[in-house]
């Protein structure tokens, strides 16, 4: 049976229950004050145990370990519903559940599950992803960070970047290689517990995403007890690859989008530049049209990943994601538009008294200059192209020419 002759978005009404759930807490407990969170910065771990609370940093986790036990269409809501108040919320919402909760139940041993999912799922502890590395990038392949057996021990020594909610991370899910000639080959999985001897997280001084708490993570000499491998030797590369199909198929793009345009479309109606609302504006509008046209396409794209989840059973593995794609593609342009809308006023950070719309347009467009998270544009690609649309995959020797031709320009 043909997948479109299954799709059917008709939610459950323990699914309109999760929603209800979900939107009470998000309308009460966050809305109100994530703009004051914003201004100074901070990262609310009691709103982090409030959702711990409530079943949604364990959607996926069986009762028996604590968690909600929940199904991936509730994930999605519960994902859209936290993502339309707050993107810090959502982004520790989806890291802990689809990266980190996911490799433990799918490849960790039932005393890992016991150790680790348990508290999770009730939010007692907090997890995220080390994987990023400064000479790699998207190429996790090319890893530096190096793991010896010793003992009972594996000895953990490298470097690893941009790592979100890194400061707050007790148990961290990250990559390295015991073998690095075998590539990809050699790589090991590892949960690997903060603090740890020998281990240090440096904050980045990021200019946008501030309260995404982002670091670098440095391996000296750390020792990972071997009980902390997780799944089989040499095969953690291709468990990441599982979990980023989880990652990175959400529907909490879609409901972002939704609220900013709600917003947009409210300060348009009442910014009145020369006595005239500024909705009144033609490009304005064709602003607002093209937003809300690629709304309407990210959100169908995220709730039709969230379908396909729902139903790997039947139709098997999902198509390659295009909403991050779509998102990245589009974003920049979109920002620029907003800034040339509000004219000199949308060039006004969010502490100015003077900005207009809350200095969000300068804030957007400083965060749309990169398109790097979760992988480039050009990665993205390259999945599409092999995974999407069959076509054959790059030989290596070709991705060193272009390399060396790049290099030359």
């Amino acid at each position: 049976m043909r997948p479109e002759e299954l799709r059917n978005f008709e939610l459950t009404e323990s699914q309109k229950m999760v929603r209800a759930t979900a939107r009470d807490f998000a309308r009460k407990e966050i809305i109100p004050y994530v703009q004051q969170w914003e201004k100074e910065g901070r990262y609310s771990k009691d709103i982090v145990r409030k959702m711990g609370e409530l079943g949604f940093l364990g959607v996926f986790i069986p009762e028996e370990y604590g968690g909600a036990g929940l199904d991936y269409l509730s994930y999605g809501i519960i994902c859209e519903e936290i993502a339309y108040a707050d993107w810090v919320c959502a982004s520790i919402i989806s890291v802990q559940n689809s990266l980190v909760e996911n490799g433990i139940l799918h490849f960790g041993t039932e005393e890992q599950k016991q150790r680790y999912l348990v508290p999770l799922a009730k939010g007692e502890m907090q997890a995220s992803s080390a994987l990023t590395e400064p000479s790699g990038g998207t190429d996790l392949a090319g890893l530096e960070t190096t793991a010896r057996r010793d003992g009972n021990y594996y000895i953990l020594n490298g470097q690893k970047t941009f790592c979100s909610h890194a400061s707050h991370t007790n148990v961290y899910f990250t990559l390295a290689t015991v073998d690095k000639s075998l590539g990809r080959k050699g790589i090991c999985a590892f949960l690997v517990e903060n603090p740890s001897p020998g281990m240090e997280v440096t904050p980045l001084n990021m200019s946008t995403m501030k309260r995404g708490n982002i670091a670098q993570i440095f391996f000296d000499d750390v020792k990972v007890p071997k009980d902390d491998l997780l799944g089989e030797l040499n095969r953690g590369f291709y468990h990441a690859m599982v979990t980023f199909e989880f990652e990175r198929s959400t529907t909490g793009a879609g409901a972002g989008a939704r609220r900013g345009l709600e917003e947009l479309v409210n300060f348009c109606k009442k910014e009145k530049p020369n006595g005239k609302p500024l909705i009144e504006n033609p490009k304005v509008r064709e602003l607002l049209g093209d937003r809300a046209i690629e709304m309407e396409l990210t959100w169908l794209a995220g709730w039709s990943a969230a379908w396909y989840f729902s139903q790997r059973d039947k139709v098997g593995s999902p198509p390659p994601e295009v909403m991050g794609l779509h998102g990245k593609s589009v974003s920049a342009d979109r920002s620029k538009q907003l800034m040339d809308s509000l004219g000199l006023y949308g060039q006004l950070r969010p502490d100015s008294k003077w900005a207009k719309f809350d200095g969000r347009a300068e804030t957007s467009w400083e965060v749309t200059r990169s398109t790097h998270p979760a992988g480039t544009i050009e990665a993205n690609k390259i999945v599409l192209g092999g995974r999407g649309l069959g076509l054959p995959r790059v030989p290596a020797k070709f991705n060193k020419e272009i390399a060396e031709a790049l290099a030359d320009r």
